[in-house]
């Protein structure tokens, strides 16, 4: 950009200073002026050249997708030359595994040629004690037979072997034994004071275990992290899936491989008979709902729904269930000390999120004291956030009643359910 400042002399446009209803093009000088004043933000300032160069840049600088922005940022930080200084970085790696590795083999014959010694060390030793060398004259008279098959001499070398065990090893068998034991044990603390450690096949598994975190940062590069997606919703938005699923993503500490809707009501057909047969046995279920004022929430929790009769409160040892809100943009994680609150499984009631202790229950019973409450007909409801699941402080309990909903008459038009499936 050569364009020269009308206001400074010698200095030229850097930046569009995007305003509501305009832009301006605005030099170093004016955005020290403009700073100085208090007039500007940085994030309010779009480098021209950047933008000029890269659409990435331009398109994460205009848009009010915040999961966009990030997408889009970060794929412009992995700029070519930044993947080839990787490249670069790995190949020197590589060639200095390559280098280890003939070091670490000639090691491994180091560590080979000590064995053997230590093997014929032992061997000598134990030929002396069981005298070895009488064993093998037995054997060698044995062999001169080979061409004059005698029965006599053959009976005569069997004797002599028999009596070579007998006087040379089995009549002093606990002497030799704690003989060989004695060399065996100098041996052992011998070699434990030599321990073989085997330094040079300990440094070539550190250059893996760095080789292996370069490549990790070098996929992570050339892997951008797409948006996700719910297919078949009709109630959420796709800026909306996108953060639901990262959040998930992230809680659950494993991707997910699929989404899968199980059903979808609307209207007449809302009870809770319908809702139960969809859900039970199943876990890891995404619920979405429209209330009459079309204000969009929901919930997602890891944990079983199961059929009862009686009522139960299913914990949460993962932490991971949350409550939502898309009309307000809101998430509100389970509460650590209210695990054992997540989700509340009666057939006399619709889905049920949150709760109270056992001694605040019976006080709160008759008000539906849970912050997600859906009634057997799905026409009442009840919203208490911040029993079970947390909010932020600056939210009022005024609020707090209608803030899913959207309204005080909280009615159910329609709800979607899907199920989550993890790698």
């Amino acid at each position: 950009m050569q364009v020269q400042c009308p206001k400074h002399k010698d200095s030229q446009f850097l930046y569009i200073w995007s305003k509501e209803n305009e832009v301006k093009f605005i030099c170093d000088q004016c955005h020290s002026d403009l700073i100085r004043l208090k007039q500007v933000q940085s994030q309010n300032l779009i480098n021209i050249r950047k933008a000029y160069q890269n659409p990435e840049y331009l398109f994460s600088e205009i848009t009010n997708s915040e999961i966009l922005q990030e997408f889009f940022f970060e794929l412009n930080q992995c700029e070519e030359k930044n993947l080839n200084h990787q490249i670069m970085e790995i190949e020197k790696f590589i060639k200095e595994v390559q280098n280890q590795l003939i070091v670490m083999q000639q090691e491994l014959y180091v560590y080979k040629k000590k064995y053997m010694e230590l093997r014929l060390q032992i061997r000598e030793k134990l030929e002396e004690i069981i005298k070895f060398d009488q064993f093998k004259k037995c054997i060698s008279n044995l062999n001169q037979l080979e061409k004059t098959i005698n029965p006599q001499d053959i009976t005569q070398s069997e004797r002599d072997v028999y009596n070579y065990f007998q006087d040379s090893i089995l009549k002093k068998q606990v002497s030799l034994n704690n003989q060989i034991f004695t060399i065996l044990n100098y041996k052992n603390q011998y070699t434990r004071e030599s321990r073989i450690n085997y330094p040079e096949w300990n440094k070539l598994d550190q250059l893996y275990k760095q080789l292996n975190e370069m490549h990790t940062s070098f996929n992570i590069m050339i892997n951008p992290k797409f948006p996700g997606t719910i297919q078949n919703t009709s109630l959420l938005a796709r800026e909306f899936q996108a953060k639901l699923i990262d959040i998930i993503v992230k809680k659950s500490n494993k991707p997910i491989t699929k989404i899968e809707l199980i059903h979808q009501e609307c209207y007449s057909n809302l009870n809770a008979e319908t809702f139960w047969n969809k859900v039970d046995g199943k876990d890891n279920l995404l619920i979405v709902f429209q209330s009459e004022k079309e204000n969009i929430f929901g919930a997602y929790s890891p944990c079983q729904w199961v059929k009862s009769q009686r009522g139960q409160y299913v914990s949460d040892e993962t932490l991971t269930s949350f409550l939502f809100s898309q009309t307000n943009n809101q998430i509100y994680p389970i509460k650590k000390d209210f695990r054992g609150y997540a989700i509340y499984c009666c057939l006399q009631y619709g889905p049920v999120f949150g709760g109270t202790p056992l001694l605040n229950r019976a006080i709160y019973y008759f008000q539906n004291k849970s912050d997600l409450h859906i009634t057997s007909n799905f026409q009442i409801g009840s919203s208490s956030l911040g029993t079970s699941y947390a909010i932020e402080e600056k939210q009022t309990q005024p609020d707090l009643e209608i803030n899913l909903f959207g309204q005080n008459a909280q009615k159910i038009t329609t709800y979607e359910i899907f199920q989550l499936s993890f790698n």
